[in-house]
């Protein structure tokens, strides 16, 4: 029967249409409320893109610029929906989707910053939990270690000390990654030889063996013990990753110690005697010139060497080789995060050792047939820089909390040496006039300066044991030593070899007769422990 002026057939042509309808409306709402299931509380958002797996060449769509925060859960909680598979990575602070049509994939950024890129469900990632079944540990968690990404909580990553870089043509950042790390130095350097300086004999030895060698006692000199004593120093060392080529970086280290400072000071007015040995040119005899001897002189005799090196480099690292394992702890049979790397060094190496040796005698005659004074002065000083080019290698170990560093370097470069002897003598004392010579300095023999350029070989060896106590800071204990040959010492610079003729006020018509002066060169070295912190950022 007609309705509202439609025939039959329009009828049921019209049902057919609203069949249709509600067909087309019913998809986009069962998606919606499936959609809805998955958004539902208790669930987390999800967002899910129909891109082919990633062993497809079919390329993903770019990473939008939102996240969520990273949640305090320590494993990965997987999602199971119908046929896909949804993993949830809450430990991390990821910023990607989830891809999940042949497989699961999902980018984010590891929670500690030292990890950044893809990262593959069912795969092991720097020994994921995924990597214990190798170890033999029943559990993934033990204390301090972190089931996802695999290493201790407080430790820095060895193999990406620097961050990826972009997928970008034209990048400027700044570096993001690096270190300084500040150590207390107690070190303990070669000593420096010298001849016999002061020597003194019994009350009642004669005026002609007064300090003679070898009947004489040696008060100062005469041994290598000059500056073995431990010196006090710092080193820092500062360094950078760079963000476009994460495995390459440069670093900056100084150190230095202190001046050192060893003296010897006498005063006698005639007992006990005091006297200065040298070896007589003219006679060919030991010999030795008075400073205090009973009813002639009454003198002071004083003695001080200084030394002080300083240091500096800088150098470029490249990580040559790097391997990442979980091992297992022999305590919980837990997890331990264990890795291994190879730095290659490339850089400049500056050293510096400037030393000084004075010995100055100051005395009063008490013969009254021969009066007078003198204030008799001889100053030996030595300058010693080197500057070449270093190489080297670094081992890095770690295990769990622990770290072992192995280093060894080598320079090659030029030592610049500079020697200046100076010696001079004041009669009276306090007089305006002071003569050109001392003792063991004399014009003619050895006064002047000296400047010249030698090769010079600078190794140098270390190793140190650090504990991470937090992810950013480690504490570091360790040795080091470091070798540098053709080096002037200025007590290796005294000839005690004197012509008593030429003694101020020296006569013009003498000369030194026998062997010429000679610069004699010797090995330095420097070794001892270090202790201090290193902070990663």
């Amino acid at each position: 029967m007609p309705i509202h002026g439609l025939t039959t057939e329009e009828t049921d042509v019209n049902r057919l249409a609203t069949l249709g309808l509600a067909i087309l409306l019913a998809s986009p709402l069962s998606a919606l409320a499936q959609d809805m299931r998955r958004t539902a509380p208790g669930n987390l958002p999800i967002r899910i893109a129909t891109v082919p797996a990633r062993s497809s060449n079919v390329p993903r769509p770019a990473r939008p610029n939102v996240g969520r925060l990273a949640s305090n859960r320590t494993y990965q909680d997987p999602v199971m929906d119908g046929s896909e598979t949804i993993v949830e990575s809450e430990g991390y602070a990821d910023q990607g989707v989830i891809y999940d049509e042949g497989g699961v994939y999902e980018e984010g950024i590891y929670e500690g910053g030292a990890h950044e890129g893809p990262y593959y469900a069912g795969e092991s990632h720097h020994g994921h939990c995924e990597s214990c079944g190798d170890t033999g540990c029943d559990s993934c968690q033990s204390s301090g270690f972190d089931a996802k990404s695999g290493f201790a909580s407080n430790a820095f990553d060895l193999c990406s000390p620097g961050s990826r870089p972009s997928n970008r043509q034209l990048v400027i950042r700044l570096p993001t990654h690096g270190w300084v790390s500040v150590d207390y130095l107690g070190w303990f350097a070669s000593g420096m030889g010298m001849p016999p300086l002061v020597t003194t004999s019994p009350v009642g030895t004669s005026q002609a063996n007064a300090g003679v060698l070898p009947s004489g006692t040696v008060l100062y000199g005469g041994n290598h013990n000059a500056f073995t004593d431990a010196m006090n120093g710092t080193r820092v060392r500062v360094g950078l990753w760079s963000t476009i080529y994460p495995t390459i970086g440069a670093e900056g280290e100084y150190f230095g110690f202190g001046q050192q400072t060893e003296s010897f000071n006498q005063t006698s007015t005639g007992t006990p005697i005091l006297t200065r040995p040298f070896y007589n040119n003219v006679t060919g005899l030991q010999d030795s010139e008075l400073v205090a001897f009973p009813n002639q002189l009454s003198g002071r005799i004083q003695v001080e060497a200084t030394s002080q090196l300083t240091a500096a480099a800088v150098r470029f690292r490249k990580i040559l080789c790097c391997s990442t394992k979980a091992a297992c702890s022999p305590w919980d049979c837990g997890p331990i995060p264990s890795q291994s790397r190879i730095d290659a060094t490339l850089g400049w190496r500056y050293l510096q050792l400037q030393e000084g040796l004075m010995i100055q005698e100051d005395l009063t005659s008490t013969n009254a047939n021969n009066p007078g004074s003198f204030l008799i002065t001889d100053n030996f000083q030595t300058y010693n820089q080197f500057n070449g080019a270093e190489f080297g290698f670094q081992w890095t170990g770690r295990r769990g909390f622990w770290t072992l560093d192995n280093i060894l370097r080598l320079g090659v470069g030029v030592s610049t040496q500079q020697l200046t002897i100076t010696g001079s003598t004041q009669s009276p004392k306090g007089s305006s006039t002071t003569a050109n010579g001392g003792l063991l300095a004399q014009p003619g023999r050895n006064i002047g300066s000296l400047s010249r350029e030698e090769l010079g070989v600078v190794p140098e060896v270390g190793i140190n044991i650090g504990y991470q106590l937090t992810q950013r800071l480690k504490l570091n204990f360790g040795y080091t030593g470091i070798y540098w040959s053709n080096v002037l010492r200025p007590g290796d610079q005294i000839d005690n070899t004197v012509n008593p003729n030429l003694l101020p006020p020296a006569l013009a018509t003498n000369a030194f007769n026998g062997q010429p002066f000679a610069v004699r060169e010797t090995d330095y070295w420097v070794q001892g422990l270090n202790v201090g912190g290193e902070f990663h950022w």
